[in-house]
């Protein structure tokens, strides 16, 4: 006989995996109340989840996570208060053409497209003036490559027309009103937690920064890059910086590239968005952060860890993306968006996002201790799965997670991140990020 779901859980996160749990837990256990816990109010300004622009695609190696993902879209297409927000603009996959792992996967993402939807909605471009025209128009001339820091690294692309973008803070917000409409779900924002509260193998709840002890049999940490701060992950995750930046552009210019589709370098890391109210996003995952601290361990206060923890524009108002990271921007929008190329950038921000080895989340129970559950390591692609992810972490609370989905994000086994990769480059201490440009 399976046990009974607690009448109390206690989320720690507002965010995709923590709003996305608690809307689950209400319409399958109504009689359980779930309270969310979070530094900020929804959508938290700060977290991975909030941002201007997210990409929704199924283009994965991995079929599992591809046809999750494309459930989650069909979902998000169907949802009325959402699809005013979705964009089905498609995503260009772009490389520099040099044989390895990038390349094969590129290829491999083709293959499953194929497979799945046929040639209609693939393009393929073989050179760099069919990438460039793709977002220029017919005829558009490529910039000399003698302008170019470095020989061309924009080659051979494809763009998937299903894939989509949107805006993740209206999402963000969108889920956070379903939540408030629920009776059985309850928020206490503004203080953030200090430590969940262990005794003898077994969580009773968390105690707040303001020493005030929330009790819960079960407890759900789903506070992203923050969640090393709250339970011991054995170097599993880590804390992961993400420089990216925004640039306004003119009417004329939004409209111009409004149709364009998300445009994105596998080899060089950068990623573009289309216009969105007067600017454009840009951010470079090849030069990733660390911010290491010394803190006590989660689980044996009376010794001290290092680990990353994110610095952020709420804490930090004045960091900026370090000048060796917008240099690499520029050279990229030198070759694919020369008009951008120097332009000055509006705002810039390191996103903090709860990064594994795999890429593979974390969705288990801890091992050892009884009544505290993990739901973290998005690695910069989870925000997509929002309308479906709810429910198989509310299935792995239970402990009836399909099995395709509970061997990928068990905590078991995970690969250590050790000295901290991000989509295979080493990431760096962030020291020069610290200063103004006022």
């Amino acid at each position: 006989m399976a046990e009974a779901f607690p009448d109390t859980l206690i989320i720690v996160g507002a965010g995709v995996f923590g709003l996305s749990t608690a809307l689950a837990v209400a319409h399958r256990h109504p009689s359980t109340r779930v309270t969310v816990i979070d530094r900020l109010v929804p959508p938290v300004e700060d977290g991975a989840s909030v941002d201007t622009t997210r990409c929704i695609r199924a283009d994965y190696a991995d079929p599992v996570y591809s046809q999750l993902a494309e459930e989650a879209q069909q979902k998000i297409e169907e949802d009325p208060e959402l699809s005013p927000y979705y964009f089905k603009q498609g995503m260009t996959f772009v490389t520099d053409g040099k044989p390895g792992p990038l390349l094969e996967n590129w290829k491999q993402c083709m293959v499953n497209i194929r497979k799945r939807d046929g040639d209609s909605v693939l393009v393929e471009m073989s050179t760099p003036e069919a990438i460039y025209q793709r977002i220029h128009g017919p005829g558009a001339q490529l910039v000399p490559e003698a302008r170019l820091n470095g020989c061309r690294e924009w080659n051979v692309g494809y763009c998937n027309l299903k894939d989509a973008w949107v805006d993740a803070k209206e999402f963000t917000r969108v889920y956070y009103e379903r939540c408030l409409s629920h009776p059985s779900i309850s928020f206490r924002c503004g203080v953030a937690v200090e430590k969940v509260c262990v005794a003898n193998g077994k969580t009773s709840g968390v105690v707040l920064e303001n020493g005030q002890v929330l009790n819960a049999p079960l407890v759900l940490v789903a506070a992203g890059a923050w969640s090393n701060k709250l339970v011991y992950l054995d170097d599993v995750t880590v804390s992961a910086g993400i420089p990216v930046a925004w640039i306004k552009v003119t009417d004329e210019e939004t409209a111009k590239w409004k149709n364009m589709s998300i445009t994105t370098n596998l080899s060089t890391g950068l990623n573009l968005f289309p216009p969105y109210k007067g600017e454009m996003k840009c951010l470079l995952r090849t030069l990733p952060f660390r911010n290491t601290v010394s803190i006590p361990h989660p689980e044996h206060p009376s010794k001290k860890i290092k680990t990353s923890l994110p610095r952020t524009v709420v804490t930090n108002p004045t960091d900026v993306i370090p000048l060796e990271v917008e240099a690499g921007i520029r050279d990229n929008l030198r070759e694919l968006m020369p008009e951008l190329a120097d332009r000055p950038f509006d705002r810039s921000k390191i996103c903090w996002v709860s990064k594994t080895k795999s890429t593979d989340f974390i969705i288990a129970p801890h091992p050892a201790i009884k009544g505290l559950h993990i739901a973290t390591g998005d690695s910069g692609h989870g925000f997509k799965f929002l309308t479906v992810i709810g429910d198989l972490i509310l299935d792995s609370l239970q402990g009836k997670l399909d099995k395709k989905y509970a061997d990928r994000w068990a905590w078991a086994d995970k690969e250590s991140v050790g000295s901290a990769s991000f989509m295979g480059e080493t990431l760096r201490e962030l020291q020069t990020v610290v200063r103004s440009r006022l």
